[in-house]
């Protein structure tokens, strides 16, 4: 994953909420996919490995993330033991091609939480992050993100 896209996840999940929170996390895998897909055209096993390993650990995430006692969970618990099952497949075989299912089933998913953001308004999981602010200056070839009122104790309350 290249750093200027850390950096947009890092600032994305300061302001994140419970269900783009999900969101990320899809976009992260879907990003680690893609770099192992890259990897393996390439013929860069180790790095094939790594970026694989790395899904695998958001989905894990994913799977901590579920509250079993509602009605989706277990469904969505199956689907992320199923795609992490297809990733452990993909290193064994040294293919890229196992990684095409969970793929496309992380695309359908992160859409839908798309759409799930955007029907309901939700608190952000961070109390206390600063406020990042885009547009209000400009720097030679790229915007430039301010951050409002900077604070010292920033992030999880405890």
């Amino acid at each position: 994953m290249r750093d200027e896209l850390k950096k947009e996840f890092t600032r994305r999940i300061a302001q994140a909420n419970p269900v783009s929170m999900i969101t990320i996390l899809y976009e992260m895998t879907l990003t680690y996919l893609a770099d192992a897909e890259r990897a393996d055209a390439e013929k860069q096993e180790k790095k094939f490995v790594r970026e694989i390993h790395r899904a695998q650990d958001c989905l894990m995430e994913l799977v901590g993330s579920l509250q079993m006692r509602y009605d989706p969970a277990p469904a969505l618990y199956a689907l992320y033991l199923y795609m992490h099952k297809e990733l452990a497949r993909a290193i064994v075989t040294s293919s890229a091609e196992p990684l095409r299912q969970p793929e496309s089933i992380l695309k359908r998913l992160r859409d839908a939480y798309l759409e799930l953001e955007k029907t309901g308004s939700f608190e952000p999981v961070m109390d206390n992050a600063q406020q990042i602010y885009a547009g209000l200056t400009y720097g030679k070839h790229s915007l430039v993100e301010s951050i409002a009122q900077p604070v010292s104790n920033r992030g999880f309350l405890a």
